[in-house]
């Protein structure tokens, strides 16, 4: 189980200035950063000190080289570990399998070595090699299936990436929710490309920019439309991440981490992921109201930032900008076990009277030839053929294949 964080990070320079800029629990969402022209953030970034950096958090769309978002935070932040999320659209494993490289939407390089940890998207902790098999695995169904993945760097030396250098992930979750890139990392004057140079231009990014942000080697247009902030002097931006406490109480307009802080939402924050997806697996505060009535209670993380408006030798206060829910899966049952292919459908099989649900992190090998198993998709399995399933049970009693494998 991953270790999760009540509060991971505060930035600003006092509370008390803090309270003061914002308004307070009772009053509207205080906004933690203004908005900024392109020339504002050159300013920013060339007036930095030699041995300096700035944080940035960038959001892309699903597809394209065009940022929606650029918050240029303060330099408090610089110390806290970087992250970068996407989708993975290739890997390649070095010669000696050892280390490697994956290239995230729309280009950014992310490398790891058998010194990062791995995990799964259910936590579950993971190999190198077996997390190569996974991606590798939804990489060559057809179509291919891009994982989502969540990267981290720390410590961070170098404090601030080359525009070009690849990201080192100290850990990789593959996380199959993420619908969007993001980064949050250091950046610098050499991170800037002016409108017209290099990549960006018309031609490259589809669009005019105004400028561009070049970082883990992908050119990021920044143009009129983009959402370009940094943070205001004074105002205690915080990042939170943790289970909701359903002993608590929770309504329309607030909820609690089990950390003990208390997190506010109203009609400006934005629930991530809210109209997006179709399953029950991201909730709105409604839905996470409902899922805690439940006995036993879910375990339901919370994932977001906002303004810290109290905490000044009490229980933090955070009033929420964004926010993402996110149900947690209870600790897996494991079975195994061994039957003939009875039948086969678009998302399951059925071995030896037992319906098994494939899902894209399922690895499905047959037999080679050769020294190895090969890789094949669930359309490659035939009935009548013998196969050893790994599965997890979930909540109703369904099965879900880890693995699969066709023996000769």
């Amino acid at each position: 189980m991953r270790k999760l964080y009540g509060l991971v990070a505060l930035a600003g320079i006092a509370l008390a200035t803090a309270c003061t800029d914002s308004s307070g629990p009772s009053g509207g969402t205080p906004q933690f950063s203004r908005q900024i022209s392109f020339p504002d953030l050159q300013t920013k970034l060339q007036g930095l000190p030699a041995n300096g950096a700035a944080r940035a958090e960038i959001e892309l769309p699903p597809t394209g080289l065009v940022a929606r978002e650029v918050n240029v935070e303060d330099h408090q932040q610089v110390d806290d570990r970087e992250t970068v999320r996407g989708r993975i659209s290739a890997l390649t494993v070095d010669a000696g399998g050892a280390s490697g490289t994956l290239t995230l939407a729309p280009g950014f390089t992310v490398t790891f070595t058998s010194s990062t940890v791995f995990e799964a998207g259910d936590d579950m902790s993971l190999t190198l090699q077996q997390f190569v098999d996974r991606v590798q695995g939804a990489l060559g169904q057809s179509p291919a299936v891009n994982l989502g993945v969540r990267a981290e760097r720390s410590p961070l030396n170098p404090l601030a990436l080359g525009p070009a250098n690849a990201f080192p992930a100290r850990k990789l979750e593959l996380k199959p929710d993420l619908e969007h890139p993001k980064l949050k990392i250091n950046v610098t004057q050499a991170n800037l490309v002016s409108a017209g140079d290099g990549d960006c231009t018309m031609a490259a990014l589809g669009v005019t920019p105004v400028g561009c942000l070049k970082v883990l080697g992908v050119t990021v247009g920044i143009t009129n439309e983009t959402e370009l902030r940094a943070m205001k002097p004074g105002v205690l931006k915080a990042e939170f991440e943790g289970l909701v406490d359903c002993a608590k109480p929770i309504d329309a307009s607030s909820f609690f981490l089990k950390s003990g802080a208390q997190v506010l939402v109203d009609e400006h924050t934005r629930v991530e992921g809210e109209g997006e997806r179709g399953d029950d697996e991201h909730l709105t505060l409604a839905g996470v109201q409902t899922a805690c009535g439940a006995t036993p209670a879910p375990k339901i993380e919370a994932e977001g930032e906002g303004v810290l408006v109290s905490g000044n030798g009490e229980a933090p206060v955070i009033r929420a900008t964004e926010v993402n829910f996110e149900r947690e899966e209870d600790e897996a049952i494991e079975v195994e076990f061994t039957g003939m292919i009875d039948a086969i459908g678009s998302d399951n099989i059925t071995v030896s009277g037992r319906v098994v649900r494939v899902d894209a992190a399922t690895r499905i090998e047959r037999d080679g030839d050769g020294d190895g198993d090969d890789n094949v998709a669930l359309s490659d399995l035939h009935q009548g053929e013998t196969v050893e399933v790994k599965a997890v049970v979930d909540a109703t009693g369904a099965l879900l294949a880890r693995e699969i494998k066709v023996r000769s």
